[in-house]
């Protein structure tokens, strides 16, 4: 039965995608790493089905580190909102910007009837006068302009305002189921630059003009998985999307074979702060 179902994720695996090849093939081909950053949209309802959601103490060390009330939040990539309706459930006012309009559709969907205002536009492109307690990216800080991320996110806070910057690898727990999976992406995925993988880092937010107060913390969580669902994860990851349906299938195929059928993932949330002064 887990195999049937693993298969089935497989199988509409191979439907996604598509959008990202016909971009990286046009005549217009955009810089490619800002491709690659809107190519969710072709996946992005089994984005929502598999990919992990952030726990309530998130927010508690937002607040916490905040030491003042957050009434309003601005958040760069909100996917299907994952982040964004944790946030919004403490009665946040969040405007969410989402740039791809598939994930938009989506995301207006989970944020019915909460304090959500979905904008479709990137980080760099939106600027309509408001300014904000609270900045926060959920796995998306990567996707932003290196040049400009940190000016912007002073400029959108307002003045003892809060950058939070958080994702969770989701990865197996167990060393040895870790390393096979590993194997296996070594072979089929494409090397990623480094500073692709590593696009930004506490360093770097701490030397960022107008932050201060710089502050890391880790979130421990551990959290049960099937095979299923971790593939189906594994096919809303961008490096996975950029693979052609038939690699894409096959490489699914060789990472759900190391797999048995439950097992538990590290859930942990890294969680980045700073804050405009």
């Amino acid at each position: 039965m887990v195999e049937e179902a693993a298969t089935d994720v497989i199988a509409a695996a191979q439907a996604a995608g598509t959008w990202y090849a016909r971009a990286v093939t046009s005549p217009s081909e955009r810089n490619a790493e800002a491709v690659r950053g809107l190519s969710f949209g072709s996946a992005a309802d089994q984005y929502e089905r598999y990919r992990l959601g952030y726990p309530d103490e998130l927010v508690d060390a937002v607040l916490q580190y905040a030491e003042r009330p957050v009434r309003s939040a601005l958040e760069v990539g909100a996917g299907t909102g994952k982040a964004t309706r944790l946030f919004a459930s403490r009665g946040i006012e969040v405007t969410a910007l989402e740039p791809d309009p598939d994930m938009a559709r989506v995301l207006e969907w989970t944020t019915r009837g909460i304090p959500v205002e979905s904008v479709l536009s990137t980080f760099e492109n939106f600027d309509d006068g408001r300014r904000f307690d609270l900045l926060y990216a959920a796995a998306a800080w990567h996707w932003t302009e290196s040049t400009s991320r940190w000016a912007r996110a002073v400029e959108l806070l307002v003045p003892g305002g809060v950058l939070a910057l958080f994702g969770s690898m989701g990865e197996p727990q167990d060393p040895v189921l870790r390393a096979a999976v590993e194997d296996v992406e070594k072979q089929v995925l494409p090397d990623d630059d480094q500073s692709v993988v590593y696009p930004w880092s506490i360093e770097d937010m701490a030397a960022a003009d107008g932050l201060t107060d710089s502050a890391q913390r880790d979130l421990p969580c551990v959290t049960t998985t099937t095979a299923a669902d971790f593939t189906g994860r594994l096919c809303t990851v961008s490096a996975y999307l950029m693979l052609s349906a038939e690699v894409r299938a096959e490489a699914l195929h060789r990472i759900n074979a190391v797999l048995p059928d439950r097992f538990d993932i590290d859930a942990t949330v890294q969680l980045s702060l700073a804050r405009r002064p």
